[in-house]
């Protein structure tokens, strides 16, 4: 086999050339060289197939009569694992075989007589070289399709966003393979920044970065060639999509804008903008509705779930732990002397306590935990999976992580203690599964009181309930 160099700027596609007549494979060579392509040559059937199993071609010219294997039956061959490839027959006997008939016989797309000159086989080169680009086309978008619809249950499955947002990047990569991308979201969000990257937002026409991937990791808006904030900027005012060097999507739900994405174009032929469209539609849909579930469960002060969606979540997991013996435990956390900083400082200087005490005790709880602002200031935390012991040992991290918080107001050093009541399910279930809630709050809300009792700043586990599971 030999590999001849091209000069002309290259065309993107490789031609394999097979023919058993050296001077006339090596001319027809050098005239697609002209042309821009890639061009591999194989003197027989059998080179032919080991290149076209090792390489991406996307066109064969195949010369019909050859010793060993015949044209006809590389075909057959090259059908069993390359559907794709453009396929153009060549023969000097042409009357033997009706090219029409050929065409019938065999999933070839062209058949070229020899006597006629190359310049009519050039034309069938870029006939089949352009159908192939379509064929290609059509099957990524059916491919895409496919992937978009399988992506779509787990977009529009009620997650924190911080995660939602890495999914739809991870989505776009299974659809375009990108080496970065960035996403923007219009809404502002105190989420924390996610391990693999960070995100973009607006504030007050700013954009600060939320998540990323690639060379968007950690990067700031600042750092964002003059050109690319433009292309964001300019998408999210006008709505409409980009493809160039980077891929810009504006996510619209109806007619609202709610962000962009930004994807380095990893070559000239990615991206269905219209199938990408399909996606980013599906993925804006996705942020508004864990938007408008955030702004139904999610306490604005403290960032964590309200007294509601916790007590629908303790009551589902208390029913489920119950039922397959799985050990579970709540806590009840209550500031102490917090009505002081109220009288001393004002209720600003209190909203501050709380919304750091909210992301102090959201740092220290694992996934699967779910805390919440029961009211005022007492906090509530469900312990999934997790016996007494184990309750009581994440009790302790959290009590020793809240005092030893640098809280400041105004020039002033705040100093903040935490009682915590802990409560486990009993191993043997005395309530139906309905009163289980009920039975582990009301004895955790017990041990809180103790531990208030007991001058403040401790953790206290429930000593009535029988050993937990």
């Amino acid at each position: 086999m030999a590999r001849l160099r091209t000069t002309a700027p290259s065309s993107g596609y490789t031609v394999l050339v097979v023919d058993d007549d050296d001077d006339l494979r090596i001319t027809l060579c050098r005239l697609l060289e002209v042309d821009g392509h890639e061009v591999l040559s194989a003197a027989s059937g059998e080179e032919a197939l080991r290149l076209c199993r090792g390489q991406d071609v996307h066109l064969i010219l195949l010369d019909y009569f050859m010793p060993g294997m015949t044209g006809q039956e590389v075909v057959k061959h090259v059908r069993t694992f390359d559907p794709q490839v453009q396929i153009v027959l060549q023969t000097g006997y042409a009357s033997e075989k009706p090219p029409r008939q050929m065409l019938r016989e065999l999933d070839i797309q062209g058949y070229h007589d020899k006597s006629e000159g190359p310049d009519k086989l050039l034309v069938w080169v870029d006939a089949a070289l352009k159908t192939f680009q379509h064929v290609r086309a059509l099957h990524a978008s059916r491919s895409g399709l496919e992937y978009i619809l399988k992506a779509a249950p787990e977009l529009h499955r009620l997650q924190p966003l911080d995660d939602l947002l890495l999914g739809i990047l991870l989505q776009i990569q299974g659809l375009l393979g990108f080496p970065s991308a960035v996403l923007a979201t219009l809404t502002p969000e105190r989420a924390a920044l996610a391990p693999s990257g960070a995100v973009l937002t607006t504030e007050l026409q700013e954009f600060t970065l939320r998540i990323g991937t690639g060379r968007f990791n950690h990067t700031e808006w600042a750092v964002l060639t003059p050109a690319e904030q433009t292309l964001i900027c300019t998408a999210v005012k006008s709505g409409q999509a980009y493809l160039g060097p980077q891929i810009i999507l504006p996510l619209k739900a109806g007619e609202r804008t709610l962000g962009v994405v930004m994807v380095d174009n990893p070559g000239p032929g990615n991206g269905d903008l219209h199938l990408l469209e399909i996606f980013a539609a599906q993925a804006a849909v996705a942020i508004e509705n864990t938007r408008l579930y955030s702004l139904a469960t999610i306490d604005d002060l403290t960032g964590l779930v309200n007294k509601r969606a916790w007590l629908m979540r303790l009551e589902e997991t208390i029913q489920l732990a119950a039922r397959h013996a799985v050990p579970t435990s709540v806590l009840l956390l209550d500031l102490d002397h917090f009505k002081a900083v109220n009288d001393t400082y004002g209720h600003l200087a209190g909203d501050h306590v709380l919304a750091t005490l909210g992301g102090c005790v959201q740092q220290h709880l694992r996934r699967s935990d779910v805390a919440g602002r029961y009211g005022g200031e007492e906090l509530a935390v469900l312990l999934p999976h997790t016996p007494a012991a184990g309750a009581l040992i994440i009790a302790e991290r959290l009590r020793g992580a809240i005092e030893r918080l640098p809280l400041r107001w105004k020039g002033h050093a705040l100093s903040l203690t935490v009682s915590i009541g802990v409560a486990s399910l009993p191993s043997t279930a005395v309530h139906a599964p309905e009163e289980l809630a009920v039975d582990v709050f009301a004895r955790a809300d017990q041990a809180l009181y103790e531990a208030k009792r007991q001058g403040r700043n401790r953790a206290v586990q429930d000593t009535e309930g029988a050993p937990a599971l």
